[in-house]
């Protein structure tokens, strides 16, 4: 199988798509965090989601439809934090989570000395928890809360 789906910087274009992903306020909130609003309009998105210091990136098929979203910051010298990760729930079930979380992880490992990247998931998202620990993240319970798992990985 040929993989065509690439990993490109969000655009305004996408954000409609982006947006329509989110169903309720639940799932907005524990997508994009308290704060963000439901429904999340489009024209709102980048400042809701802090794109300026946050960048986003899309997962397009070779059509350039948006397949999946996620973004990366760096959270200290060698860390980028992994975060608001989401596949379009028409792709659901196809591996695009997958091919999401590896493009997005080798697009953070370029950025200057990263050598770490970090997630948080919710604990009864057991998919993502399992996904995550075939990508090598391992859970570290001394940053993790009551709702959500830390995770972490080193490069190489």
């Amino acid at each position: 199988m040929i993989m065509t789906e690439r990993l490109q910087p969000v655009q305004s274009l996408h954000y409609a798509s982006i947006a329509s992903w989110l169903d309720s306020v639940v799932s907005t909130r524990r997508w994009a965090g308290p704060g963000v609003a439901f429904p999340l309009a489009p024209d709102c998105l980048a400042h809701a989601l802090q794109l300026e210091a946050r960048p986003g990136w899309v997962l397009l098929d070779a059509h350039d439809n948006c397949l999946g979203f996620g973004q990366y910051w760096l959270t200290d010298a060698d860390t980028a934090h992994l975060g608001r990760i989401i596949v379009s729930p028409q792709a659901r079930g196809r591996g695009l989570g997958r091919v999401l979380v590896q493009s997005l992880s080798g697009q953070a490992l370029k950025e200057g000395r990263v050598r770490r990247l970090t997630l948080r998931v919710y604990r009864d998202n057991v998919a993502a928890i399992a996904l995550y620990r075939t990508l090598g993240f391992v859970a570290s319970e001394r940053d993790a809360t009551a709702e959500l798992l830390f995770m972490a990985r080193f490069a190489g």
